[in-house]
Parts: C-alpha cells; structure tokens; sequence
C-alpha cells in the first residue's frame, strides 16, 4: 500500500467509530497567554486504554478473518499497545498473547492482563522482543499484531487527526503547526497525512526524548537511522530503536522536522498540564506539549495543535515528579 492516503483513514474511522471515544480538543487561557499562541491539545490519554493505540489495534484486528480470530494474536509492546490489542482482543472474545518488557510500568502490566490478555515478560537487556513474538507467533500459529509498522494500524492512528480536523471544522480554525509525539512514527504518520490533506501549508513536527531522535536524525538524512545504544529515558512508550520502514517514508513526506525534549523538561510539563489542563499524561505523552512549554519551536502568534497521546503513568512516579 505505498498509496497510502487520507482514504485509508477515512475507512478506517467509519470502521470503527463505534468501538472507541471520539476525545476532546481543548484550549487553556492560561498556556495560550504563555506562549502567546493558539494551543489546541488533542486528548488521547482521555481514549478507552488510556492512550491513542486502541485506534490501531481496533482497525487491525476488524480486518482479520475468522480463522485468525480463532487462533489467537500476539502482540509486543512496553505497554500502550499491550493495553489496546488485550481490550480489542476481549471485545471479540480473542485469545491474546502480549510481550511486555519487565521493567514496564506497573500499571500498563496489570491493566493488560485486567483486560484478560495472557502477559509474556523479558529482559530488554537480555532479550529481543521480537524475536520472542515470532517464535511465539510460529510456534502457536497466532496473528502477530505489530505496534505501528503496519498500513492499517497507521490508518486507525490517523483517525484521531480526523477527529482533529472535524473539531477545528466546527470552530472555523485554521492550523499553522502541529506537534505530536513520537515512537516508531505510526500516530504522526497517520495523523500528520490526514492534516496535510486538509491544510496544506500545516507545518507537522515528530517530538521524541533525548536519546531517541531516530526520527528527527532520519528526516535529517532522509533515510531510516537507528539509535545508538547506551541512553534511557523515563518515556517508556516512544522509545523505540528506529523508524518504521512503513512509518518512515509516509513522515518523510508529511514532517517538517523533529524536536527533541529531556526528561526534566517532561517531569515539568506533566506538572504544568495537570495544574491548569487538569489532566494527567504520562511521559511520552507529554513530548509534544513539552516542545511548545519549553519553547523548542517559535510559536508565536500562531495557531497549534498538540498531541497528547496517552495517560498510563504508575501513581508512584507521578506523586514523585
């Protein structure tokens, strides 16, 4: 499918509207007086799961066939897409199988398994996640649902970009940049394609942590660069080894660029979004809000879209930001 386009979004959204929360787009007085924009933040971490990757999974999983579904799936994830593939799978009575790194936050661990998924734990020292998902995925003859290198989890991503236009439709507003943040690219991918099918001149920005700008040094060099090994960073749930090789050219075509954040700048602004947003984000969820409160992009007088894709933050790290 390298015709990947706003179609595939569009039926992808009427595919599954009914099965997930269309989530709000809100704005603050108080950060539009701080940066002397227009912020408009999209809620994902307000989404059924507690982040953005029910989207995909739901997509993904309404194309499989009967026999699929009977087999059973498998699926890797640090613990939004464990979350998302275990709730859809429980939707449709499917038996899933999730790998999930044991040092995941707690709460991305036991909701997984609340939502029935039989959960499959590895050192990410020692072990490769993929690795175990295809001898799993051979072994017991299940589907292996893949986290976002895959055309039809992009698209079901991309529904929140709709989502985004028809809330901006509705209030007469005219984009000028979007940030949102950013992993192995498959949210960005699918959100920015849709936004720039309908605002042309919308400037779209990947946000990654410090240590994990794969994408950002990627379009740099206009082809697919890891990173390199030796960093960690508290947002567990974009960190990943390198682009997509589907998510990397279709962002390649729609980003502007990337920008890169620390973990301290993160901390802050999970603090700020939860004293004046009221809401909570956990770390890779707060990237792209990030950008924008510590002023990493200029945007001043100007009219931005910031994605917060996801909420799955243990209790414990929150009370100690």
């Amino acid at each position: 499918m390298s015709d990947f386009s706003y179609l595939n979004i569009e039926t992808a959204y009427e595919n599954i509207k009914y099965n997930l929360d269309k989530t709000p787009l809100i704005t603050n007085d108080y950060i539009n007086q701080l940066l002397d924009a227009k912020i408009y933040f999209k809620l994902e971490n307000l989404q059924k799961t507690g982040s953005f990757k029910l989207r995909g999974a739901t997509n993904k999983i309404s194309q499989l066939s009967k026999e699929q579904k009977l087999r059973g799936l498998v699926a890797y994830s640090s613990g939004n897409h464990a979350q998302a593939v275990a709730y859809a799978s429980l939707q449709e009575n499917i038996s899933a199988k999730i790998i999930m790194p044991n040092n995941a936050p707690k709460i991305k661990i036991e909701n997984t398994k609340k939502y029935k998924a039989e959960v499959v734990l590895y050192d990410p020292q020692k072990e490769i996640r993929e690795e175990i998902g295809k001898e799993i995925e051979k072994k017991e003859n299940r589907t292996l649902i893949k986290p976002y290198d895959d055309y039809d989890i992009i698209a079901g991503q991309g529904t929140a970009g709709y989502e985004i236009f028809q809330d901006l439709e509705n209030l007469s507003v005219m984009p000028d940049i979007y940030l949102c943040c950013c992993g192995g690219g498959g949210l960005v991918a699918g959100t920015s394609t849709y936004l720039k099918y309908k605002y042309p001149n919308i400037k779209s920005f990947a946000v990654e942590p410090y240590g994990f700008d794969d994408t950002k040094v990627s379009l740099l060099n206009k082809k697919i660069i890891s990173n390199k090994p030796g960093f960690n960073s508290i947002c567990d749930a974009i960190i990943t080894p390198q682009p997509g090789q589907l998510t990397f050219p279709i962002n390649l075509k729609t980003l502007s660029g990337g920008i890169v954040v620390e973990d301290y700048e993160v901390k802050n602004s999970i603090k700020i979004l939860a004293e004046h947003l009221k809401i909570v984000a956990e770390p890779g969820g707060a990237v792209a809000a990030t950008a924008a409160l510590t002023e990493k992009i200029n945007l001043k007088n100007k009219t931005v879209v910031i994605m917060v894709s996801g909420g799955n933050i243990d209790l414990e790290m929150f009370r100690n930001l």
